[in-house]
């Protein structure tokens, strides 16, 4: 008994005790965990907090848990944390000696590193690592090992060693470390403390040597349980279902209650504690039952167990406390006096200026005295009224009445009432109105400002004039704030709250929920801020920031919100009575809620803002994936989630992320919810910038983070492939220019040439045409000639036998001598007539069967046919044709004209070769075919030959002689023209002639 009254006295004397408001939050497999056993508790660099189990390393950052399970190692289950959380090299051990590295907010398997040892030896002994005593059971037989900065302690069962790094000096203490197979040592710093059992001590020591010594006996106290982590440097005592944290500090070690665990915590089976001093946050590890997460609050709600815990209209009672419409005083605490006033409504209760308690009753006023200590009552002369609001000045009384309407209308009016002095017996003035009154106040000197169910009206005192100053919809006022620097603001039911500029009202813009339309009141901290409390949460913003936003709409407003979680016990704050919140003098504000009042101090409410923001993981088809600034996404791509991570533990209301990807339609700024995800769908190729921003503190500071997403376009959408193939299309319109010009080039030659083509045929028409014409008018003439010379040449013939015929008819008496002379002469010429006539027939039929048409035909078969025409003849006169002419040789010469110059030249040898030869050749000279006829016969004298020859060259001109040298040859001439070719007459050396034939090539058009 006397040990225990000391040990309470020495608590009382040496230590700082607190007790707090705190919530909790549980996690378990069926909300996050992977496991229910937490093993360690452990906040990296980076603001994460870590776990692990024995299903896996977790990563918690206030909303989320990230599981990593799934490394391959034969076990998934891991112990405790040791490393550096200031170098981040935080290690953990699994089964079977396996090492997880977190670094850069994830995990990886490490092999082991001398300096990250789980297992070292040291002079032939091996040691373990100690570095927390919660985690596993030590064991005498065990060596152990703790690494500081400046050096190691070797750790055996009756013995700890010191070895500094940088001197050889080691320091040996004879001490009994375990203590019930357990290791009654743990590290601050770079200090070791010892907890002397035996003498109730404990012991400081540094560099291996006892510096200090404590008297603590929460720390020697066999029930305690004490819980050290050496990488968060933490120390937890566990007594009696109270947890202390145990800390070193100038010089001391001290220790500070934390919590007093009631039932609602869960205390069995605790396996690792850590402590949040930045968020006040208390994480407990527990074996069985996951994580338990407290919170402790600066928020406290008080109320009476045994009364209604709606409260409504409240006063400042004295400092500390307030006190309620039925007499109820209240303080942070609880209740703490109680004057029982009876009967009185939740929704008013006033001061007069002395200090007297006006509460309301149904239909009837009621004033409690100060003087009697709020025991003596009195009735207020207002009957068949209620009061609404009050308030006084120097002179007067000004109250707000209400009274129900004629009968048969529904609803209430009311009466603005303004009394002869400081007494509610006589009104010096009412002023009307139609409608039910919430809250008055006074604007300046003459004129107030009166708040309805349908609007804000300014009351003249002196004209009475009542102004409307509602905006261009009706609002229902809840109250009427008037700040420090003299704004007047106005809350509403469900319309929000409004600044009142001159005569006009400015709406101020709602919060990301729309709470704010149910604003109760404004009140105001040192600070400047506006705290307002609503149906839906308390929130906290800047006057400053409101002001800005009534002069320029486009400014961010921002609203802090406090729920539940920091303390309440709803959310649900209660506005419709006359005072809707306290300021006490001890600088504490008092709020009445459906469940109790909420008592705070707001210069010690602390508002949490995010701080760190990572964007480096994301989720592309189910498939994770890490990135640093960079982000690759291929097209093929349906579906894509950015992370965007945010170690952050109050409340998620507060944390304000907007994100946008620029260049496309999420440009825009867009809010980020709770789940801290982008989504991305649907991009074409290309690189795009995504910028997220973060509200960071309560004056409107962001800080920003970008990261470049690249889709890679595929190879045809490549700058590469676009500029190849637009350099192979102007290379192929090139192409197709130059040969679409080319091509017009070579139509246009082509056309020149056809039309060159057609115009020199034309004009070569033309030149035949005139050549023809030449032609045929030399050939006319020709045969004008020839036909009028045989014309002439026949008549001599035929007046002969006419003359002839006549003297025979005449002289009928002839002697045989005459006679024979007569039919000699007859017969000459009849015989010179027949042979013009033939002449003249064949003449005719070669014009009568000349064609245009030419085709290839044997000159060797031609000259056959006509050989064997003269053979019979030839035979007669013993002689022998020979065609030497080659059979192979064709010709398109005109083959009736070539026929009849042949027929008529082997005719003349025919006729004048008797016992001869005549012979046919031909040759090719210049491309002209020569055909040569040569006979053996009586040959031509020269004087025809020079009369062929002349008239050949000028058979146009020349005379024809044709009774001295006969048709045959003048014929042949005749055709040879009209085939453009040449004779030659050549008489033979022995005897004979040879009639050598130039035939032109051509054909005959």
């Amino acid at each position: 008994m006397y040990k225990n009254i000391i040990l309470l006295i020495l608590i009382f004397i040496f230590f700082k005790v607190s007790s707090q408001k705190y919530n909790i939050q549980l996690y378990n497999t069926d909300n996050g965990l992977p496991q229910n056993s937490v093993k360690d508790i452990i906040k990296d660099r980076y603001g994460f907090i870590w776990l692990t189990t024995e299903n896996g390393i977790v990563r918690y950052d206030g909303i989320n848990f990230l599981v990593y399970k799934n490394f391959p190692l034969n076990s998934q289950r891991f112990t405790y944390f040791y490393g550096s959380t200031k170098k981040d090299s935080i290690f953990t051990n699994g089964d079977y000696g396996n090492t997880i590295l977190l670094n850069e907010k994830k995990p990886v398997i490490f092999k082991n590193h001398k300096n990250n040892q789980n297992f070292i030896s040291h002079e032939n002994s091996d040691y373990l690592l100690y570095c927390s005593n919660y985690n596993y059971g030590a064991s005498p037989d065990i060596n152990y090992y703790i690494k500081l900065q400046k050096g190691m302690y070797y750790i055996k069962e009756n013995s700890l060693l010191y070895k500094p790094y940088l001197a050889k000096k080691k320091e040996n203490l004879a001490i009994k470390v375990f203590y019930k197979n357990i290791i009654r040592i743990f590290a601050i710093d770079e200090s070791i403390f010892y907890l002397d059992f035996k003498n109730h001590k404990v012991n400081q020591i540094e560099k291996g040597k006892i510096i200090n010594n404590y008297n603590i006996p929460l720390l020697t106290d066999i029930k305690s349980k004490i819980f050290w982590s050496q990488i968060n440097n933490q120390v937890f005592i566990l007594n009696e279902n109270t947890l202390y944290t145990c800390y070193y500090k100038s010089g001391q070690l001290k220790i500070i209650k934390l919590i007093q665990m009631n039932d609602d915590i869960s205390k069995d089976n605790l396996s690792s504690i850590y402590y949040d001093n930045f968020y006040k946050k208390l994480y407990l590890g527990s074996s069985t039952e996951g994580l338990q997460i407290i919170n402790f609050s600066e928020f406290s709600t008080t109320k009476n167990n045994s009364s209604p815990s709606v409260f409504y209209s409240t006063l400042p009672y004295n400092n500390n406390s307030v006190i309620s419409p039925i007499g109820e005083v209240y303080d942070r605490n609880g209740l703490v006096k109680n004057f029982h006033f009876k009967d009185a409504i939740f929704f008013f209760m006033t001061y007069d200026e002395k200090e007297n308690i006006i509460v309301r009753k149904e239909g009837d006023a009621i004033m409690y005295k100060k003087e009697k200590s709020y025991t003596d009552l009195a009735s207020i002369p207002i009957k068949d009224f209620f009061l609404t609001d009050f308030f006084f000045d120097e002179n007067k009384y000004y109250a707000l009445i209400v009274k129900p309407k004629k009968k048969g209308t529904k609803g209430y009016s009311g009466i603005l009432a303004v009394y002869k002095g400081k007494s509610f017996s006589s009104i010096d003035k009412k002023i009307i109105f139609n409608d039910e009154p919430t809250k008055f106040i006074r604007l300046d000197q003459n004129n107030i400002l009166v708040g309805t169910i349908k609007g804000l009206y300014k009351v003249s005192l002196k004209t009475n004039k009542i102004y409307n100053l509602n905006a261009k919809k009706d609002i229902s006022v809840r109250n009427i704030i008037k700040s420090k620097n003299g704004h007047f603001w106005i809350t509403t039911i469900g319309k929000g709250f409004y600044l009142l500029r001159g005569n006009r009202l400015i709406k101020m813009p709602y919060d990301i929920n729309g709470n704010i339309s149910s604003s109760h009141t404004i009140l105001e901290d040192m600070n400047g801020f506006f705290w307002i409390p609503t149906n839906n949460g308390l929130y906290k913003t800047l006057e400053s920031q409101l002001l800005k936003y009534a002069d320029d709409q486009k400014y961010k407003v921002n609203y802090y919100r406090y729920s539940k979680d920091s303390g309440f016990n709803t959310n649900e704050f209660n506005g419709g009575g006359n005072i809707s919140g306290n300021q006490l003098k001890n600088g504490e504000f008092v709020l009445p809620s459906l469940n109790g009042l909420v008592f705070f101090n707001p210069l010690k409410v602390k508002s949490y803002y995010p701080q760190n923001i990572y964007i480096e993981r994301a989720l592309i088809d189910n498939r994770e994936l890490y990135f640093k600034n960079n982000l690759y996404i291929d097209q093929e791509s349906d579906h894509t989630e950015v992370f965007i991570d945010v170690p952050y533990y109050a409340s998620p209301d507060n944390m304000i992320i907007e994100a946008k990807l620029n260049d496309t339609p999420q440009k825009k700024w867009q809010l980020i919810g709770k789940d801290r995800k982008f989504y991305i769908s649907n991009l074409g190729y290309g690189n795009y910038t995504f910028i997220v921003r973060m509200l960071v503190n309560n004056r409107g500071k962001y800080v920003y983070k970008k990261i470049n997403i690249i889709i890679p376009p595929y190879f045809y959408q490549t700058l590469w492939f676009k500029v190849i193939a637009v350099s192979i299309m102007l290379l192929l319109l090139n192409f197709l220019i130059k040969w679409r010009i080319s091509f017009l080039k070579k139509k246009n030659y082509e056309l020149e040439g056809i039309v060159n083509l057609r115009t020199r045929n034309l004009s070569d028409t033309v030149e035949k045409l005139k050549a023809t014409k030449i032609q045929l008018h030399n050939e006319i003439e020709q045969q004008k000639k020839l036909i009028g010379t045989i014309t002439h040449d026949i008549t001599t013939p035929i007046k002969f036998i006419a003359l002839t015929a006549k003297e025979v008819l005449e002289n009928k008496d002839f002697n045989k001598h005459r006679a024979e002379k007569i039919l000699t002469s007859i017969y000459k010429s009849s015989d010179q007539l027949y042979n013009f006539t033939i002449t003249l027939k064949e003449y005719a039929d070669i014009y009568s069967h000349r064609s245009d048409t030419t085709e290839s035909y044997s000159l060797y078969k031609l000259i056959e046919e006509k050989i064997i025409f003269f053979n019979t003849i030839a035979e007669n006169n013993n002689t022998v044709i020979i065609n030497n002419a080659d059979p192979s040789l064709c010709t398109q010469i005109s083959k009736n004209i070539l026929a009849a110059i042949v027929h008529n030249l082997l005719d003349n040898s025919v006729k004048y070769t008797q016992n001869g030869i005549i012979t046919i050749n031909n040759t090719i000279e210049n491309e002209n075919t020569i055909l040569l006829i040569t006979d053996t016969g009586i040959g031509m004298d020269d004087h025809k030959i020079e009369y062929y020859t002349r008239l050949q060259d000028n058979i146009e001109s020349e005379k024809l002689l044709l009774q001295k040298y006969g048709m045959g040859l003048h014929l042949v001439l005749q055709l040879l023209q009209m085939i453009e070719s040449k004779i030659v007459f050549k008489k033979n050396e022995s005897q004979g002639t040879s009639f050598k034939l130039i035939l032109t090539n051509k054909k005959n058009d």
